[in-house]
């Protein structure tokens, strides 16, 4: 946790410094640039009145040169400082300095021209701690423009470069100082505002799963976050609340019909005695009546199956525990409807999350609708671990098939395919098991077999997967299943 708020931190702290530090750092470098000239500026203003004495003096012009000769020399030792003394055509009359005899340096002929005509060069250097060479420093000798001479000072850095790094030394620990308590502010910080949206998102994926009892804890960060957890607990408790009522309703209306059609039944068939034979079409209608109400019962169990299935909770295990021997009921089930039974199932000690009801269950209905409706010679269920994680299965016959729009509608409810409608069925199965596989986080979707017939294909999450889609709040795209 500490290593990821430092990652997050970082790009700011790297904001801060270019923001903050960078032109500090910049305006310090000017600032003692700024000190240095300004003192030898003055020094220089000295000295060039001294020089215009000397030179216009009249007939003690010589000791007047010897007196600032003199104290050039004594100025350029005392501050290392190379000093120029030149005529006004840039003849040297004096030099002095370690290490400075001869002509001023090229970096001064600039400057040493614009002194000649009377304009006070530009000091636009800035000293930087990895520039060595030395401050030029040139003041014109002579009154507005009528300039006699110059004076050249090679100012030494050294001492400059130094406070310059020591300003900035202090500058960048005080930015360590104010990083160490940003980074240590921000992890409580940070913790304090993101525990409740992660509590929260974690309930979501919770009632995303089909966990209706889960809920965000609203105590704990800011006072929005916490209305925004009041508020997410509010709705699941409406939705659960609504949700039972619809539950209850349908069981309640199931055992409610399920006396009534019971009850009709027996007066349908209390009739069968008094039937005439030589009246075919009485009998007929007899039969009608009867397989009418053998549908409305079908119809009353399938919705009450559902309800129940809806009532049982998830869980995980592995392909093998959720399956165990169910190979040898289907070999027996498609061989009771005239099928060739293939199983082919690898990888079965991965481990899923099944659907509410079990993976048995909702394959168990995959081949059972394989057997009554395919009208084909062959099933084979094969399976293996996703490359995604989870696990994939299908069932597929080479049978009928269905078209693309019976494909698409295949997992609605009490929907069938035109050809199927006297075969035995409610329309409910596959509705129920693309629901509960939704639920769960995986999918049921349905393929055209290659040469022929229909594969259903299941998808389930492992154990810890996000609920299908992608993401633990948003709502999964439902795939297509068989349902006729």
């Amino acid at each position: 946790m500490r290593r990821r708020l430092v990652v997050a931190v970082a790009p700011l702290l790297v904001l801060l410094l270019l923001g903050v530090l960078v032109p500090t750092a910049a305006t310090i470098a000017e600032r003692h640039t700024a000190t240095l000239v300004s003192d030898r500026l003055a020094d220089a203003s000295r000295f060039s009145v001294l020089a215009l004495t000397a030179l216009t003096g009249g007939t003690a012009l010589e000791a007047d040169l010897a007196r600032l000769r003199a104290e050039l020399d004594e100025y350029a030792d005392l501050y290392d400082t190379g000093v120029w003394f030149l005529d006004r055509e840039q003849h040297v009359l004096h030099a002095t300095g370690p290490g400075h005899a001869g002509s001023p340096p090229d970096t001064a002929l600039p400057r040493l021209t614009g002194a000649m005509a009377g304009r006070l060069p530009p000091l636009d250097r800035t000293v930087w701690p990895w520039d060595t060479a030395d401050e030029i420093v040139v003041t014109p000798v002579g009154r507005d423009s009528q300039v006699v001479a110059a004076l050249v000072f090679a100012v030494p850095t050294d001492t400059v470069r130094g406070e310059i790094l020591r300003d900035w030394g202090l500058l960048g620990g005080l930015f360590a100082l104010v990083a160490a308590l940003v980074i240590g502010a921000v992890g409580p910080m940070t913790r304090w505002i993101l525990r409740p949206v992660t509590d929260l998102e974690r309930s979501a994926a919770a009632v995303r799963a089909g966990d209706l009892g889960a809920r965000a804890a609203p105590a704990g960060g800011p006072p929005e976050l916490r209305h925004l957890a009041a508020g997410f607990n509010d709705m699941v408790e409406a939705v659960h609340r609504t949700i039972e009522r619809q539950q209850r309703f349908v069981a309640d209306a199931a055992h409610q019909l399920r006396n009534p059609i019971a009850s009709a039944r027996l007066s349908v068939e209390n009739l069968a005695p008094h039937l005439s034979e030589r009246d075919p079409d009485a009998r007929a209608t007899y039969d009608d009546a009867v397989d009418d109400l053998d549908r409305m019962s079908s119809v009353v169990d399938g919705m009450l199956a559902a309800t129940a299935l809806r009532d049982r909770p998830a869980g995980t295990a592995t392909v093998a525990g959720a399956l165990g021997r169910r190979a040898e009921v289907w070999r027996g089930v498609a061989g009771d409807a005239g099928l060739a039974f293939t199983a082919e199932l690898a990888d079965t000690a991965t481990t899923v999350r099944e659907p509410t009801g079990g993976l048995a269950a909702a394959v168990d209905e995959l081949v059972a609708n394989a057997c009554r409706l395919s009208a084909g010679r062959t099933l084979t269920v094969r399976g293996a671990a996703a490359p995604v994680g989870g696990y994939r299965l299908t069932v597929a016959d080479d049978g009928r098939g269905l078209d693309p729009a019976g494909r698409r509608r295949a997992t609605e409810r009490f929907w069938r395919s035109p050809r199927d409608q006297n075969v035995p069925g409610t329309g409910l199965g596959l509705a129920i098991v693309a629901q509960v596989l939704d639920d769960a986080g995986g999918a049921l979707s349905l393929e055209a077999t290659p040469g022929g017939g229909l594969t259903a294909v299941v998808t389930v999450p492992g154990p810890v997967a996000a609920p299908h889609g992608g993401t633990a709040t948003g709502r999964p795209h439902r795939g297509t299943g068989r349902d006729r």
